[in-house]
């Protein structure tokens, strides 16, 4: 029985259409790096999307991670305001009826809190779902299970076995091996494929969050 489902935001819920990767992209442009740095920043980037933004900074640039995530975020939320921030198809509708069927939705993202609410505000979100937490209110981000288990103890769940980690990356769901979930749901919306996403410890693979809620009913029957 599933008690809770974290899900991913952006390329799970929220559309990336690139999104993520301009961000990067600009803020990659704005350092001073050669073209062999600049290379390897990118193909970092691409490797461990879904981690900790001020995590994969802090990899890339050491010390200098913290003026490189401001960057980031500035530059993400000037894109994302620019062109608009829409839903994944049927995101909302279908955590809406996985919340009525008596199971709380959380959103675990590795963006900073006022990022993750700029988007959730854009979107008209903030009564959506029953917890929302990144990196920094949990401790560390993914691959790491903390963000994870403060959705656990925030809705009170009974035991790690009854969550549900929806995702889009690896990152997503080796945090939620991590986390000792009893349920890790790949969806192909976003920045990875069928293989990777089961190679990284996917139970299910679905198209997307459209089939969310028929995904979990069919688990909460068994």
């Amino acid at each position: 029985m599933i008690e809770l489902v974290c899900c991913d935001m952006a390329g799970t819920t929220v559309r990336d259409d690139g999104l993520v990767l301009e961000a990067f992209h600009r803020t990659i442009a704005s350092l001073d790096l050669d073209e062999d740095e600049a290379h390897q920043a990118e193909v970092f980037v691409v490797a461990t999307m879904g981690q900790s933004k001020i995590e994969v900074f802090r990899s890339l640039f050491g010390a200098g991670a913290e003026g490189a995530n401001a960057l980031f975020e500035s530059h993400f939320v000037a894109i994302a305001t620019e062109l608009g921030v829409q839903e994944i198809p049927g995101a909302r509708q279908n955590l809406e009826q996985i919340q009525r069927g008596g199971v709380a939705v959380a959103f675990t993202t590795g963006f900073s809190p006022s990022t993750r609410e700029s988007l959730i505000d854009q979107l008209h979100w903030s009564d959506l779902v029953d917890a929302r937490i990144s990196p920094a209110d949990a401790g560390r981000g993914r691959p790491a299970p903390d963000m994870i288990l403060v959705c656990a103890l925030r809705t009170k769940v009974t035991a790690m076995s009854r969550v549900a980690v929806v995702g889009d990356t690896a990152s997503d769901m080796e945090a939620g091996s991590n986390a000792g979930v009893g349920l890790r749901i790949g969806v192909l919306s976003g920045n990875d494929d069928e293989a990777r996403l089961r190679e990284h410890g996917a139970d299910l693979i679905i198209s997307s969050v459209a089939e969310l809620a028929e995904v979990i009913a069919r688990q909460q029957s068994r």
